[in-house]
């Protein structure tokens, strides 16, 4: 089933109902120390997080209306766009290019060795979805007030 794209509050309860899904396969998968899927699970989740930011920024603050092209934009330029126009700290810009460098190191490694993957690596991961979700709801926090 494809993901909502609407703030509808059906929509909204569907996301959560995926969000909550994921959550529980990637606990799954750590108990099961399965760290290469637990591992692409933590950054999707990630990712989503950071494109739901781009969205809001882009259609709530910059009234811009946002396309598939826009949603699908690399990783590097949502991170690139969101801090020139101040939405993330250059602390946070700067984890967010490092975990994707990362991840890219992590995925080439696992063609000669699948045990690259640890436990630590799908903490840090999350630690930053966290992070990110964390300033997408001040975002949203401050559109309400303005609204």
């Amino acid at each position: 089933m494809p993901r909502p794209k609407d703030d509808e509050a059906e929509s909204q309860r569907k996301k959560y109902e995926h969000h909550k899904k994921a959550n529980s396969t990637l606990k799954h998968y750590l108990e099961k120390q399965n760290f290469i899927a637990a591992y692409v699970i933590a950054y999707s989740l990630l990712e989503d997080r950071l494109r739901a930011m781009y969205v809001v920024v882009q259609r709530d603050i910059h009234k811009v209306v946002t396309t598939k092209n826009d949603i699908n934009a690399p990783y590097a330029r949502i991170v690139d766009y969101l801090e020139k126009n101040n939405h993330l700290s250059k602390e946070l810009a700067k984890r967010l290019y490092k975990s994707n460098d990362i991840r890219n190191t992590l995925l080439h490694e696992a063609m000669w060795e699948i045990e690259v993957f640890k436990e630590s690596d799908v903490t840090n991961v999350g630690k930053l979805r966290d992070d990110v979700s964390s300033v997408l709801e001040k975002i949203k926090r401050t559109i309400k007030k303005k609204n």
